[in-house]
């Protein structure tokens, strides 16, 4: 009968310490995120309806109660976040897509973000570059819509920040 060893747990912990080419990545992450948030932005500004046009912005990093957020930008149509890995401490970017926008109103929104989001992540010099921390998922409507809706209701705090783009007027 073989003697029975008793592995030692290991201790967890949600500080993770983050080396210099870790950061400096990050940097550039962190960069690309600020890109994408303002295309997606931008492409609010088509539509005539205010609950279309308006978003939330939220720096988790002023949330106590937040371990890995870092910032997150959300509207009626996408969900981008900012977040760290509490593993290696590198920053990942979610861009979580409503699947009633592409439903409503077809894919070209869509489209747009995600082809200025592979864009802004993608390596142009065969190194890896950040393309990495690009995920992009697409979630049902509900979802998606309840945790706007909430967060709008909620009203701003101090981490989150509400705004509305002006409607842009389109040439004749």
């Amino acid at each position: 009968m073989k003697a029975q060893t008793r592995v030692k747990a290991q201790t967890r912990t949600q500080f993770v310490a983050v080396t210099a080419d870790v950061q400096t990545v990050n940097k550039e992450v962190e960069k690309a995120y600020t890109l994408i948030v303002d295309k997606a932005i931008e492409l609010l500004k088509r539509f005539e309806v205010t609950k279309f046009r308006t978003y939330a912005m939220m720096e988790h990093t002023k949330n106590e109660q937040n371990t890995n957020l870092v910032k997150e930008y959300l509207s009626y149509f996408h969900n981008v976040t900012l977040s760290m890995s509490p593993k290696d401490g590198r920053f990942y970017i979610f861009l979580d897509c409503g699947l009633e926008a592409l439903e409503k109103f077809g894919s070209s929104l869509t489209n747009q973000l995600l082809r200025e989001a592979y864009s802004i992540t993608q390596s142009n010099d065969n190194t890896t570059g950040i393309e990495y921390a690009l995920r992009v998922n697409f979630l049902p409507a509900e979802q998606q819509h309840n945790f706007f809706y909430r967060r709008i209701a909620e009203g701003e705090t101090d981490y989150v920040s509400i705004n509305t783009v002006e409607k842009q007027e389109l040439p004749n």
